[in-house]
């Protein structure tokens, strides 16, 4: 379908060039076709005139007309072959803009006025193809394709190999295409190269420019990482999961990392922090069926060992947030809205992400939102910083806006609730 959409519009392109060209050509052969007529018309008014003459001089030479007869008849005659080249001459004349244009316009057929269209009409189509394979999205495509294929052929290793070879054949002529080393690291996920999937996923987070996309792309990376480290929480993931969480604080790859991380270490209530809030971003039903699996798998456990679980327990911020009604924002611009203690360096205490078009809403932060080892209850007080991202990133930049709290004291008796607008830039 995208091919022939392609063939139809380059055809109206061609087209586009060519009918002007087309009809220049019948106009001008239209005009020659005139002068054409004109000059057998001329050529037929004489031979009739000659002929009469010459019948009119035979009939004075056997005494059939006398001699004023016949001059009156030729007189006759000619005035007669007058009247018709004085009428022809009028039509010419009127045509003669139009044929002094064309003769004009015959002469300079050949100038690069006259040539460009041709040579247009040409190449339209070799050119187009060629500029599209050279700056197009053809390889995106053939990407997108793969992807396609492997969703419907799931579990089945053959085909998995078979879309790595294309995968590395698509690299190979386009080492910058991100996204084809993206999904090139999902395939060896899949066929248990976990080494090798971790250094394609580094390679397409460091060529993927999109802030969401490469929040994203760096979240699975940590995951790969994690893995390939024997489950462990390396300097090595641990930049990686920094770095992503600068994107994004509420990545959900980072949080599952984290939870499972945490899960592993039998810090069960670590695990059900991340999970509670991976269970409030709404996840598809699989997901969310498997994280209430694990929730209640932690909960278990910590019965077990005689804890119990405080999901709800801890300092709770209410924020009340609103944007200033002059900020013109669309509706998906990301929001993010985080607590933070100013005495220590390092990720938020507390976070979510919402939209411009939540805004005004109710925020809730409280040890559930936890994106970090650190949560609420790891601080005495904490500063409300609430940032509208205008590139989608967590990382706060010029052209953004913001707005902060004071420092807050927190208590575990009474949540703390503020009220923030949004309003200032960022220089």
């Amino acid at each position: 379908m995208f091919w022939i959409v392609s063939f139809l519009l380059m055809l109206l392109a061609v087209l586009f060039v060519a009918v002007p060209v087309i009809r220049f050509a019948r106009q001008h052969q239209g005009i020659d076709a005139d002068a054409a007529s004109q000059h057998y018309r001329d050529s037929a008014n004489l031979m009739i005139f000659e002929e009469r003459l010459a019948e009119l001089d035979a009939e004075l030479a056997t005494g059939a007309l006398d001699a004023d007869q016949h001059q009156a008849l030729k007189a006759e005659l000619q005035r007669t072959l007058l009247a018709d080249i004085k009428t022809e001459e009028a039509a010419t004349a009127s045509r003669e803009p139009a044929q002094s244009a064309a003769k004009l316009t015959s002469s300079a057929l050949l100038t690069p006025s006259r040539l460009i269209p041709i040579l247009c009409v040409v190449l339209i189509l070799p050119v187009s193809f060629y500029l599209y394979g050279l700056w197009g999205f053809e390889r995106d495509l053939q990407v997108a394709d793969v992807f396609e294929r492997s969703r419907d052929n799931q579990g089945d290793p053959e085909e998995l190999r078979d879309l790595v070879f294309e995968l590395g054949a698509i690299i190979e002529e386009d080492r910058e295409n991100g996204w084809a080393w993206y999904y090139l690291a999902r395939h060896l996920i899949s066929l248990g190269q976990v080494q090798e999937a971790a250094r394609a996923f580094e390679r397409a987070a460091g060529l993927i420019e999109n802030t969401q996309d490469r929040a994203i792309v760096l979240g699975q990376y940590a995951q790969a990482a994690y893995i390939a480290s024997g489950q462990q929480i390396t300097q090595e993931v641990q930049a990686i999961i920094d770095q992503t969480q600068r994107l994004n604080p509420a990545e959900q790859s980072v949080l599952q990392l984290l939870g499972a991380d945490a899960f592993i270490n039998e810090n069960y209530q670590g695990a059900l922090t991340y999970w509670q809030q991976l269970l409030g971003m709404s996840p598809r039903a699989e997901d969310r069926q498997f994280l209430q699996e694990m929730i209640a798998e932690a909960q278990q456990r910590m019965a077990a060992n005689g804890e119990s679980a405080a999901l709800a327990d801890g300092p709770r911020l209410e924020i009340s947030l609103s944007l200033n009604p002059d900020l013109d924002l669309a509706p998906d611009t990301r929001v993010f809205v985080s607590a933070r203690n100013l005495q220590a360096a390092g990720p938020p205490l507390a976070a979510k992400v919402l939209t411009a078009g939540d805004l005004p809403a109710i925020v809730t932060l409280s040890d559930a939102d936890a994106v970090g080892p650190f949560n609420l209850s790891s601080a005495q007080e904490v500063t409300v910083v609430a940032t509208v991202s205008l590139s989608g990133s967590a990382d706060v930049q010029s052209g953004d806006f913001q707005a902060r709290s004071a420092t807050l004291p927190l208590t575990d008796e009474e949540p703390v609730r503020l009220q923030l607008q949004i309003t200032d830039p960022v220089p």
